[in-house]
């Protein structure tokens, strides 16, 4: 194959001087790029960097307030333990009426023993116990103990309104006796039936915080604060009184915290006036708010020092390094460009697709290996040709109208065309054409792409045929299996009918063997009568079917219903969960399908067990899965799948009645509702029938 010169090339000299004028353009554009990259990166780090040290600041924060809010949560659990112990024995000795003062007192003091050794650690804790008045009436602190109103305590009011055993936690207060900050943990103690019996309850000083507290690295000018999640204030380090005499709801901000759940932002600090980062983290299991903070100075003083140094560097690098990069940078660019314009020469031109490109009037100037060796036609009969080359008969001239005006609008056109090969073969093509834009955006060319489809075409005829096929033969053999069904009954009714006149009139003579004789003919007749109608029912299934939205628990209790009488009679105990969906559907073939379903259940369950039917439903993402559950005789493993034939019994008939079809017309009546039907079992141990519908 002769090698194709593109249009337009110029000599080699001219060439060559418009690859050293474009490289002194690039060398003179690379140093002012330079200097104005260096410029700009400054400023945008001056601009930027502020940013990122704050938003630094905000992740260490709150990195430190998680951190923070898991050690107080810890220390919370661990007092809490305390309560928690007190309760059970509380319990177990019969209530709060057992116990008189000293044996509040001896009970406390045994607990405080029993979670802690170190005699340093006791006055930490104050364990009290408040009655069902208000009157706190036993501590640990002394015995007898002065007896206390505190009954408008906020901690006793939240308790006697509230009768779940939470955890309270109450704001900080000043202890008048000790003149230390403390807050109080309390639960409430109910009765045997529930009554509110009275307030347990222990005070923690805030100083058990300060040795966690050391552990944290804080910044000189950092703090950290512990709140409830209403704002009550806890703790704070450094501790201020502005901050223990704040009410709840006073702080900044808290409830959008409480809100987030973690996370930090800046504000106005109303104890010092300073600007800081707050990092805050909401407990996981207690109602407390964590949060570290940091001055906005503070956060910045790194990236000051940073910009310094970083200034004074770059001012001195700048000039070489310019040079340097810019020209590092060109080479590759043109390393790079070179190499990527030499794939996508390979790319296109070795390609299984067959590519071709044209000028704006459409007047091809390339065409890739699989285009001549597809096609059969020769390069000088396609370079500076059109694409009519390809054209036949076979393509509706509107197709040809439309690809022009949706290209010629600057729009990629998609589709099918009869194109035809140089020896005057047609072929199915999928084409697709773009329009190739300039930079002012003005159309100077196109590119098109086919792919031969001919075989697809071919197979795509041959699936369509067969499907109408087999459309025809299934309609044909429902009709049948109709008409054969609904004929067939009417000579069976006359056999059953002279039956019954021959045994009347000859039954004098009949002995044993001929009255057996006569009831196998009639028994069989009986049933091929049945095994009749059920193949008349199952042709019907989808024939005058209507669909419409219904709710699956009314469709169910229509099952119910109609067996009402077998339910009844074998004392089954049928259990359907709540709000099953709404689909769309088939009323009487649905409830045919889960009567048929619980009427299984029902039969097929051993003589001396009790029939449990369970109906549930979840949810499958693009379908409701809906659930049989049975205790029952189960299937055999190998079974499984034949249980849904047709006429398929998997039990003998002496023993269970049937004719086979019922789980057929199941499964008929789920996919006529594109849906699914399988089964799981045990022997012995009963079935579970999944029925998979899809939703609205």
């Amino acid at each position: 194959m002769d090698a194709v010169r593109p249009a337009g090339l110029g000599e080699s000299d001219e060439s060559e001087a418009l690859g050293f004028r474009r490289l002194r353009r690039w060398l003179v554009a690379g140093f002012v790029a330079a200097n104005l990259f260096f410029a700009i990166a400054y400023l945008v780090m001056v601009w930027l960097g502020p940013r990122y040290a704050l938003e630094e600041a905000g992740r260490s924060t709150s990195t430190l307030a998680l951190a923070l809010s898991e050690q107080v949560e810890a220390t919370i659990r661990s007092e809490a333990a305390i309560l928690t112990s007190l309760q059970r024995e509380i319990r177990s000795r019969g209530g709060v009426a057992a116990f008189d003062e000293t044996a509040w007192y001896q009970m406390f003091m045994a607990h405080l023993d029993l979670f802690s050794d170190d005699p340093a650690d006791k006055p930490m804790h104050a364990l009290f116990f408040v009655d069902s008045t208000g009157i706190a009436s036993a501590s640990s602190v002394s015995n007898p103990t002065r007896q206390a109103d505190a009954s408008m305590r906020p901690y006793f009011i939240f308790h006697r309104d509230h009768p779940g055993d939470e955890l309270h936690i109450s704001e900080i207060s000043q202890s008048k006796i000790t003149g230390l900050w403390v807050f109080f943990l309390t639960q409430r103690i109910n009765g045997p039936d529930g009554s509110f019996q009275g307030v347990l309850g222990m005070s923690l000083r805030i100083n058990r915080f300060e040795e966690l507290f050391a552990h944290l690295r804080l910044p000189a000018d950092g703090s950290i604060v512990i709140q409830r999640l209403d704002g009550a204030p806890l703790f704070r380090h450094p501790f201020t009184e502005a901050f223990a005499t704040s009410q709840p709801g006073s702080l900044p901000r808290v409830a959008g915290m409480v809100a987030k759940g973690a996370g930090a932002h800046e504000q106005v600090s109303p104890f010092d006036g300073k600007t800081r980062i707050i990092g805050y983290n909401v407990g996981r299991h207690y109602p407390i708010l964590a949060s570290a903070t940091v001055t906005r100075e503070g956060a910045l003083a790194g990236w000051y020092r940073t910009l310094s140094w970083f200034t004074g560097l770059g001012l001195a690098a700048l000039g070489l390094g310019a040079i340097l990069f810019i020209f590092a940078l060109k080479h590759l660019g043109s390393l790079e460009r070179e190499a990527r314009m030499r794939r996508l020469s390979q790319t296109v031109d070795q390609n299984p697709n067959m590519i071709l490109t044209t000028d704006s009037r459409g007047v091809i100037d390339y065409a890739n290996s699989s285009f001549y060796r597809f096609t059969g036609f020769e390069p000088d009969q396609v370079i500076g040709a059109t694409p009519r080359i390809l054209k036949s008969d076979e393509t509706p001239p509107e197709v040809f109208v439309d690809l022009w005006q949706t290209i010629r609008a600057g729009r990629e056109w998609r589709g099918e065309l009869v194109n035809r090969r140089r020896d005057g073969q047609t072929y199915w093509a999928s084409v697709v054409i773009s329009p190739v834009l300039d930079e002012e955006s003005g159309l100077c060319g196109f590119v098109g792409m086919q792919e031969d489809i001919s075989e697809r075409k071919r197979i795509e005829g041959r699936v369509a045929e067969l499907v109408a096929e087999l459309k025809r033969s299934n309609e044909e053999l429902e009709n049948f299996a109709y008409v054969a069904s609904h004929d067939l009954r009417q000579p069976l009714r006359m056999i059953n009918s002279y039956l019954g006149l021959l045994r009347k009139r000859l039954a004098a003579s009949f002995d044993q063997e001929a009255e057996e004789f006569f009831a196998f003919a009639s028994d069989g007749a009986r049933r091929l009568d049945l095994m009749i109608v059920d193949l008349l029912e199952f042709s019907r299934i989808g024939k005058q079917s209507t669909r419409e939205m219904l709710d699956l628990n009314g469709v169910v209790a229509d099952g119910m219903q109609n067996l009402a009488v077998a339910i009844r009679d074998c004392g089954a105990e049928i259990s359907v969960a709540p709000g099953l969906p709404t689909i769309p559907g088939d009323r009487s073939e649905l409830t045919r399908l889960f009567q048929n379903l619980i009427g299984n259940a029902l039969k097929y369950c051993p003589e001396e067990r009790k029939p449990v039917v369970d109906i549930s439903c979840r949810d499958g993402g693009r379908e409701w899965i809906l659930s049989v559950r049975d205790n029952g005789i189960g299937i055999e493993a190998e079974c499984l799948e034949k249980v849904f034939g047709i006429f398929q019994r998997m039990v003998s008939r002496d023993k269970y009645e049937g004719t086979g079809i019922g789980l057929a017309v199941c499964r008929k009546i789920a996919e006529h509702h594109g849906g699914r039907i399988w089964v799981e079992s045990v022997v012995d141990h009963g079935s579970t029938f999944h029925v998979a519908l899809p939703k609205a």
